[in-house]
């Protein structure tokens, strides 16, 4: 029964006139109201699931890498999940130094990072432009990673921007994470 059909039969079955109308689309208001409340609901639920299964199997999807593991002469920290197009991954040098490396996708018509894998290009997140020189503890711990990834891969992982695209998206954006 539609909301006019409601509204006929009400007038038709009251003795008050107007107020019968205003009950039947007051009652008819409500019970929308609980519905689209009750889907509204649902659909927070399901995309809280379904957000959890993305980033899940994002990081599913990502070669084991885990804290305290050894990679040549530096330490994994932490592994961060995907932000701004980019895994941020933490890594101590042999001295304690924490530094940040950012893994991208490649691009394979762009310079690479410091080291690259058929997928991924990594690079060093020092806040430079490319023109520093990078500390060779860190840079051969970012080629170490690189190795120790191009061993795990087994085809792209998680959806990544590639560097330009991550400029264009992201470019005055703070990148860095905890390094703690």
């Amino acid at each position: 029964m539609s909301v006019d059909d409601r509204t006929t039969a009400a007038q038709g079955n009251s003795s008050e006139g107007a107020a019968a109308p205003a009950a039947a689309v007051t009652w008819w208001g409500r019970r929308r109201v609980l519905g689209v409340l009750a889907a509204g609901t649902a659909v927070l639920a399901a995309g809280s699931v379904m957000l959890t299964t993305r980033r899940s199997s994002a990081r599913g999807s990502w070669p084991a890498l885990d804290p305290g593991e050894r990679i040549g002469a530096v330490t994994v920290i932490a592994v961060h999940p995907p932000q701004f197009g980019a895994v941020p991954i933490v890594l101590a040098t042999a001295e304690g130094t924490r530094f940040q490396v950012d893994v991208l996708a490649r691009d394979p018509d762009a310079p690479g990072g410091i080291a690259d894998t058929a997928h991924y290009s990594l690079f060093l997140a020092n806040h430079g432009d490319g023109s520093t020189s990078t500390d060779e503890a860190q840079g051969l711990g970012v080629m170490a990673l690189a190795e120790r990834l191009r061993a795990l891969e087994q085809g792209p992982g998680p959806q990544l921007l590639t560097l330009r695209e991550r400029g264009e998206s992201h470019g005055g954006a703070a990148l860095g994470v905890p390094l703690s």
